[in-house]
Order: C-alpha cells, then structure tokens, then sequence
C-alpha cells in the first residue's frame, strides 16, 4: 500500500464489510468475520471507529447488541457478557454511540462496573469474584468509568482508586504489571486527559516507567502474543493480548517521540506487515494476530488505533526532511545512504558506505597485527592463549570487511553477505592461521 491513510482507509472497509446482523434486530461484530456478532468485540469496532471519526454503520441494531447482557447461539446455548471486562468495553462504546449515562443499559454497565471493584486493592478481576485481580481489566474499567467522573461520586472513587492501584502496581514492580501487554494497558489508562488532570507526582512516574519497560521489551525481542488466563463462572477463559498491537499504539499516543526510536520505526513496520495488503484477497485491509495467525475483529481495532496515532504523530512531530532520512536509513539503495549493516541486542549499527570504509580499514590491520604477534609470540602465549588471540584478531577483520561489503553494496541482503564473510573466514581464513600456529 502507497501510504498510512490508505491502509487506514483500507482497514475501515474491511470493518465495514464485517459487519453481520445478530438476526435478533441487533448487528455488529464476532472476533473473526464468520462467527456471529457479540457485544464485547463489537465495542471494540465501535470505539475504534469513533476513534477514527467515523459514523457507525446501523448505529441502532449496534445499540441493541451492545446493551445486551447476553447472545443465544443456536449451536452453544446462551453467551454471557457481563464480567468486569466486557461490562467495560460495552459502556465505553455506548458513549462513543453517544447514549446518555442515565439510559438504562449504560447506567446498569457502571453500577456493576463499579460493585465488581475489588474493595482491598481498588482493582478489577476479569470475570468474577475468584482470582488475581487484572492490570488490563482494571485499565479498561478505568477508561470506561472516566466519562462519568465529573457527574457521579461514587464513579469518580471508583476511577481515583483504580489508578492508585494501576500507578502503586508499576512502582513497586508488582509481577503483574511486567508483561509487556500489561505495560501498554497500565501506559494508556494513566495517560487518560481525566487521569492525567488528576496529576500527582506517582501517577506521573508510572506512566513514565511503563513506557520505559515497553522499549525494553521492543528492544529485548518480543511476544506476538501472551495469553492471561481466568475463570468465567465454571468456565476456563483465556485472554489473548496482542502485544505488538497494544503496544505500537500505546507509545505513539502516550509519548509520541518514541516514533524516533528505532525500536519502535521497527514495531511499527512488523506490525503494518500483518495487514492483507491486496484488493482481491477476501480480508483486505484486515489485520492479522500474527504472521501465522487470522485475520480478526480485535487485531484490526487495535491496528487502527495504533495507526492513527502514527498519523497523529507524523502531522505532529515530523518534518518532510525528517520523513525522507527515515526512508533512506531503511530503505536506501545508494551506497552513501545509511544502512542496517547489524544490530546488537535489538539496536542497530547505522553506516554508510565512508563509514564502512573507516571500519575496513581499521579493522584489518588491526585484526592482523593481533593475529601476526599472537603468531609471533606462540611460544609464550602458549597453544591456547595465541589462537584464542588469532581469533580475536579475525572477529576484527571480520566485522571490518562485513562493514565494507554491506555499506558498498546496499542492494545486496545483509544477511547474505554476513553468510559469506562468516563462511570465508571459518572455512580458509581461520584453518589457514591454525596451520601456521601448529
């Protein structure tokens, strides 16, 4: 795809093209496009569509199905959504379809939102009254609660007790809040205008360090997925966070000058690569879990949210001529251009092909001067200690001539010529200095 509005665009036809009635006068979404709509993830279009500014399609069936506490599956009997976490979902999107908090269905979702808030820690379980209480779940009740803080006391004790909760967890560096999915819930429910208005020096600095913990975790290597495991009445439940989702969208909305992170450039293009790029494909513009995943509702809701706030970001933050070096550090095929010539432990060594040239000539003579003396002196150093020097010499020369070869030759896959360099030097290089040790 040519540009980010177009994949947005893209992503808001496949979301439009999803969308089924309930054949009980209501309609909206299921996780993937051919299982029947239910309340919980068609909030989740809801709110990323309003997310989007755009107007929601058969806004009054979505109405129905969201204020449904329950859906009859013909093949599984009833569907229950009323655990913490769907309540959650469903309130904030009857305010994204602009229900008053005095209707009904959105004035039942907050009083059991906040009778299920766990009274000793002021957190929220995902389903129930049985086991831990959850960072995502108490997050997104959070989120959900805001809109009515101004308007109802016992709301706004609820929102104040669960960020206290949230905040405290990441200072203290609760297990809980270490996960890198829980990092992105606990980034984006402190960085809330109503949370952030609250201010307070602890809220501050959780919120700075989740942001910290999730470059970590983007430089460290991440999971695609990780699963948060819990009980809805007599029902085994997992949850699966898409952490790459979450967290590419809660680091560009909540610290937007992560864009100039290379870890986070990276995120955001593995993440864009999940998209079904091609107009005749069944899911275009959907997003999948995963490279080996499906194609989802929820998967695409977050996509979209992390992509708008990568435009927001661009229109922000990033000048034309800044857009242009980012291009040409990634993708640049002139030898002078800077290139990803290796990276160490998620970051990237930056040359270009002067540089590279620096690097070869250092290196080898360096590499060989060690080697020729570790040849010099073998008597003293001994067997082990001189080819140990031998081959430090060569990681040198080695690494001097990858540098050249990568930066000269741009076009070339740097995986291929590392492959090279590596299997030249082990396979003649070092056997040859070897010989001359024995």
């Amino acid at each position: 795809m040519s540009s980010l509005d177009a994949r947005i665009s893209a992503t808001i036809g496949w979301i439009h093209r999803s969308q089924l009635t309930d054949g009980h006068g209501g309609a909206g979404w299921g996780w993937v496009p051919d299982i029947p709509p239910n309340p919980q993830n068609t909030a989740e279009v809801v709110c990323a569509l309003t997310n989007a500014g755009e107007s929601i399609p058969r806004a009054a069936e979505v109405v129905t199905l969201v204020g449904q506490n329950a859906v009859v599956r013909e093949e599984h009997g009833e569907w229950v959504f009323h655990a913490p976490i769907d309540l959650s979902w469903r309130l904030r999107a009857l305010q994204c379809l602009g229900i008053p908090s005095s209707d009904p269905s959105a004035a039942a979702c907050r009083t059991a939102l906040i009778t299920a808030q766990e009274s000793d820690s002021g957190g929220w379980r995902m389903s129930g009254r049985i086991g831990p209480v959850s960072v995502s779940a108490t997050s997104s009740a959070i989120q959900a609660l805001c809109g009515d803080t101004a308007s109802d006391e016992a709301t706004a004790r609820a929102v104040l007790r669960g960020t206290m909760f949230l905040a405290e967890s990441m200072l203290e560096q609760d297990p809980r809040t270490q996960p890198m999915y829980a990092c992105a819930y606990v980034a984006a429910a402190l960085a809330r205008p109503e949370i952030s208005a609250v201010g307070g020096k602890k809220i501050d600095r959780g919120r700075d360090l989740a942001v910290q913990h999730l470059l970590a975790h983007l430089a460290a290597g991440y999971p695609r997925i990780e699963e948060e495991h819990f009980r809805r009445a007599d029902v085994a439940d997992t949850w699966r966070h898409l952490s790459l989702h979450l967290s590419v969208g809660a680091l560009l909305s909540v610290e937007p000058r992560t864009v100039f992170e290379p870890v986070v450039r990276r995120a955001l293009i593995d993440l864009l690569d999940l998209q079904e790029p091609e107009e005749l494909q069944a899911q275009y513009g959907g997003f999948r879990t995963s490279t080996e995943g499906f194609v989802t509702s929820y998967a695409t809701t977050q996509a979209l949210d992390s992509m708008l706030a990568a435009r927001q970001v661009m229109h922000e933050k990033i000048s034309p001529a800044r857009v242009f070096d980012l291009i040409c550090r990634d993708e640049g095929r002139h030898h002078l251009d800077a290139q990803n010539v290796i990276e160490f432990g998620g970051y990237p060594v930056v040359m270009n092909s002067p540089a590279g040239i620096g690097a070869l000539l250092a290196g080898v003579p360096a590499g060989l001067t060690i080697a020729l003396l570790a040849i010099g002196f073998a008597d003293e150093l001994g067997k082990a200690g001189s080819r140990a020097l031998v081959v430090w010499g060569m990681l040198f020369v080695a690494f001097g001539t990858l540098a050249g070869l990568a930066t000269r030759f741009p076009a070339v896959s740097k995986l291929r010529i590392a492959t090279s360099v590596f299997a030249g030097y082990t396979a003649v290089v070092l056997p040859i200095v070897s010989f001359l040790l024995t």
